[in-house]
């Protein structure tokens, strides 16, 4: 696992720390891990056709390509509207979910990925939503 971050101004936070991604992700050799290093907001790859309507602010995708390579990337989000609170539950009950997905993923057959496939979290209100997206 490979992790890199950025500095953030006081009004910008990300979901979860640093120390809770290591703690879950640290066995998973294939696995980058950017901190808004890969840019600080999310964008659909042009080759997926297959959007879903995303109403909320997307705080991390999760995406595994035909190489069996993995990329998680935590964008950042305004302070104000995710407190604490809400970055224990993203550590508590979301990073699980992620890293079982992301350990299926990994277990497939080369054969059995036929493009990329991608887990992305969204922050609606009070709650996270998931949704898995596959495109070639």
């Amino acid at each position: 696992m490979r992790l890199t971050t950025i500095r953030l101004p006081k009004t910008r936070r990300f979901c979860t720390s640093k120390t809770a991604l290591t703690r879950a992700f640290a066995d998973v050799e294939p696995l980058s891990i950017h901190m808004g290093s890969l840019g600080t907001s999310f964008r659909f790859d042009s080759r997926c056709s297959n959007r879903p309507t995303l109403t909320g602010t997307v705080v991390a995708s999760l995406g595994v390509s035909r190489a069996l390579t993995a990329i998680l990337t935590i964008y950042p989000i305004p302070a104000s509207g995710f407190g604490s609170a809400a970055a224990t539950a993203f550590e508590l009950e979301v990073v699980p979910r992620m890293r079982k997905w992301l350990l299926q993923q990994l277990a497939k057959r080369k054969t059995a990925i036929l493009g990329y496939e991608r887990l992305v979290i969204e922050w609606v209100g009070g709650s996270f939503r998931e949704h898995r997206l596959r495109y070639l």
